[in-house]
């Protein structure tokens, strides 16, 4: 591990590496304070009170993450939810990954014949580095498993091409090591063997390929025994029935979608042309032709032997990206809300890039630099109003939280609260226990609260001034709430809400409001109704 970090590669680089840490400081600095929401309570609940041993079980949460709960037990005890810790190891990890992947490329490149490997390898990962689609992972602090295991996957691979080259059985027996400590990081680690395997393809035919392909399968196989037995079934974090599903037509758009996200950029589309795009792809014809005309020509560019060495390489690139995808490919892919599920395509981001660039060096200098200077003036646009969000959402969660009052109420009935801030997450709750309030004020603003609480409706918050005008009758407990604007709708537990009802009261969509009617009035003592207004509450 030194000889990879220490090594002349990087001593000659160091220029490139502090210009990704100067771009990367440069955009989200803003973001120091940010990204302590929704799943992030839910991690400081369940390590509340408990003791390093329960990093072993990953403190109840259904998962092999070991490695991943061995960060955050620190950094919780380390930095609580002061943001700069986190800001400064998320940051440093993002820089730490373009970097390699800047190292990866040129190998690739390199091996394929590129004379010059090193300018389209930063052009590839500045792309990268400065994509919109890398702010969730980067700001979010409950995605450092994404970050961390991004990391070692990419390091093990660069140590299996040093392999290739040197021979030397020390870098194998490391990367083959990290493979494992990425594998109890992430599940997004199981692709590795396959961009293994493209690389031996690539890089490696001087090796056999049983030395690759037979540990990395006896690896695979006991990470999944080892769920089984301590999980109790073969996948965990979403389990077997969604980790694995292996239905084709799906897997097949949802490649498609991924491929098109950063191809065409339709998640910057408006919402009626995006969704009409996204449902078109979950046609089964077009899902079974994407992936067999997908499948035909990676196949053509990379293995027909007439193929230009550049379109080659493109192909290659683009097959790593897909094969990177393996693990997350069968997932819902996202498109609704800004920012969501980004994360998942962090790590093969990288490799679409890898091509895209090659694409762009096929055309004329001229062209090409203009080609890249486009792509990356628009990523860095889009980057900037992405960090920007997430520095308005956590200004308004904070503002909201430092608002609240009413601690010693014995029920507290929140008939409005934001959802999230033009996609940014802010009191998303999956829970169904009404807990991301009360959670955010413990855990965020120190004001615990033994209340019991009610999230009745969530909106989308698409304006920091975003508000109601609100009415209650008070002899017949019910309550009226009317946007002041237009462009926000209901939410709860994640997602578009419309008619319900519970024990304590019913939730009806008015117009562009809505009507909450009390079952049980008058209410018990001490209890309060309140609504968002922007980043304060009001008591009705």
């Amino acid at each position: 591990m030194k000889s990879l970090y220490q090594s002349s590669n990087f001593r000659q680089n160091v220029g490139i590496a502090s210009l990704f840490l100067l771009l990367t400081h440069l955009f989200y600095w803003r973001t120091a304070s940010a990204g302590f929401v929704t799943d992030f309570t839910g991690l400081l609940q369940r390590l509340d009170g408990a003791t390093f041993g329960g990093v072993w079980n990953c403190f109840g949460f259904p998962a092999m993450h070991q490695v991943t709960n061995f960060f955050l037990f620190f950094f919780v005890k380390w930095f609580g939810t002061a943001g700069i810790g986190w800001y400064l190891v998320f940051t440093s990890l993002h820089v730490l990954n373009a970097f390699l992947g800047f190292s990866l490329a040129k190998k690739i490149f390199e091996k394929n014949g590129h004379v010059k490997p090193s300018v389209p390898a930063l052009m590839a990962s500045l792309l990268f580095l400065l994509s919109p689609y890398q702010v969730e992972v980067v700001v979010w602090r409950v995605c450092f498993n994404f970050l961390l295991c991004t990391l070692l996957v990419l390091t093990s691979l660069l140590l299996l091409v040093k392999y290739f080259e040197e021979k030397k059985q020390r870098d194998l027996l490391w990367s083959q090591g990290l493979f494992v400590v990425a594998l109890f990081t992430f599940e997004l680690a199981l692709a590795l063997p396959l961009l293994a395997i493209t690389l031996w393809w690539i890089a490696g035919k001087r090796v056999k390929i049983g030395t690759i392909l037979f540990p990395h399968l006896i690896l695979v196989a006991g990470y999944f025994l080892l769920n089984k037995l301590i999980l109790g079934g073969w996948a965990g974090h979403y389990g077997e029935a969604v980790h694995l599903n292996f239905d084709l037509r799906n897997i097949g758009a949802n490649c498609l979608k991924y491929f098109t996200k950063y191809l065409l950029w339709w998640r910057e589309w408006p919402h009626g042309g995006k969704e009409r795009f996204i449902l078109f792809f979950e046609k089964p014809v077009m899902a079974w032709s994407g992936l067999t005309l997908g499948v035909v020509a990676l196949a053509a560019l990379v293995f027909y032997k007439k193929t230009p060495s550049k379109l080659r390489l493109v192909g290659i690139s683009w097959l790593l990206f897909f094969l990177a995808l393996a693990p997350v490919a069968n997932l819902y892919v996202a498109y609704i809300l800004q920012g969501e599920n980004d994360r998942y395509g962090y790590l093969p981001s990288l490799f679409f890039f890898f091509g895209l660039v090659v694409l762009f060096d096929s055309f004329p200098r001229w062209l090409r630099n203009g080609l890249f200077a486009t792509w990356l003036l628009a990523s860095t646009f889009f980057l900037q109003k992405m960090t920007g969000y997430w520095q308005q959402s956590a200004r308004i969660t904070t503002s909201l939280l430092d608002d609240f009052r009413w601690q010693e109420a014995s029920e507290v009935y929140v008939l409005a609260m934001p959802e999230n801030y033009h996609g940014i997450p802010m009191f998303k709750d999956f829970s169904r226990e009404n807990l991301a309030l009360k959670h955010a004020l413990h855990y965020l603003a120190n004001k615990p609260s033994d209340a019991q609480f009610y999230q009745v409706a969530q909106f989308n918050l698409t304006n920091t001034t975003n508000g109601f005008t609100a009415s209650r009758d008070s002899t017949a407990g019910i309550f009226r709430l009317q946007f002041n604007q237009w462009g926000n709708w209901w939410w709860l537990y994640g997602m578009g809400l419309g008619d319900y009802q519970t024990e304590q009261y019913r939730f009806r969509t008015d117009g562009n409001g809505c009507r909450v009617e009390m079952k049980q009035w008058p209410p018990k003592p001490g209890t309060v109704f309140i609504v968002a207004q922007g980043g304060r509450w009001e008591e009705l």
